[in-house]
């Protein structure tokens, strides 16, 4: 890191990406989406002590409920720590993610002083994101094949938001309540998901039948 990010904890710096990534593929949510949410709009559902609830504030400035896990609410838990903010008090107008260092530039300041709670913009998520892809696909100590590498070295927040429509269409999610989850206006917008898992299953069964089924 250069600048003032070198002042700062590298631990900190990656728990403020898993949080973003965990909001991002978790919720399902767009970046901007991402960098509007606030702490006051997320809360433990009343059936299940598994899932939070988040409204957001998406496309056509209309309103939804996206589902977190648990793991998304310790990792957002941590990064609030490192921001020494109180997550247990739930009525709080502030940005779920926010960076960790204001750099010291008059754009910067201004935009600090003036918008509430000092949150990151999209492209600022944007960043967060590419950030820490670009650190793992460089780490020789990461285990990844080179294919692997390449799709990290391209991808941007939506293709989390992807991963999560693709993995919950495989995992049998009913496409109306993806619809929702994703803000969709139409619900054939949301079978793309389930065309892709499709697809998927098509390429895999086929590699495995051209080894002779074995």
């Amino acid at each position: 890191l250069r600048g003032a990010a070198a002042t700062m904890s590298m631990s900190g710096q990656f728990r403020l990406a898993r949080a973003a990534l965990l909001l991002l593929g978790d919720g399902g949510l767009r970046r901007e989406e991402a960098e509007s949410a606030s702490r006051k709009n997320l809360r433990p559902t009343y059936s299940t002590s598994d899932l939070w609830q988040l409204d957001v504030l998406g496309k056509r400035y209309k309103w939804r409920t996206t589902f977190l896990p648990t793991r998304a609410i310790a990792a957002l838990e941590a990064h609030w720590r490192d921001r020494s903010l109180d997550f247990s008090f739930g009525m709080q107008d502030v940005p779920l993610l926010a960076p960790l260092v204001v750099p010291r530039t008059t754009a910067a300041l201004n935009k600090q002083a003036t918008e509430n709670g000092h949150g990151f913009t999209p492209d600022g998520v944007y960043q967060v994101v590419r950030s820490v892809l670009d650190r793992i696909c460089t780490d020789p100590t990461v285990e990844l094949e080179d294919w692997e590498r390449q799709i990290l070295l391209h991808a941007g927040p939506h293709a989390f938001r992807h991963t999560f429509g693709t993995t919950a269409a495989a995992g049998d999610v009913p496409v109306d309540v993806l619809q929702k989850a994703f803000g969709h206006a139409s619900i054939q917008t949301t079978t793309v998901y389930i065309q892709a898992e499709k697809k998927r299953s098509v390429d895999e069964l086929g590699k495995f039948f051209r080894k002779g089924g074995k």
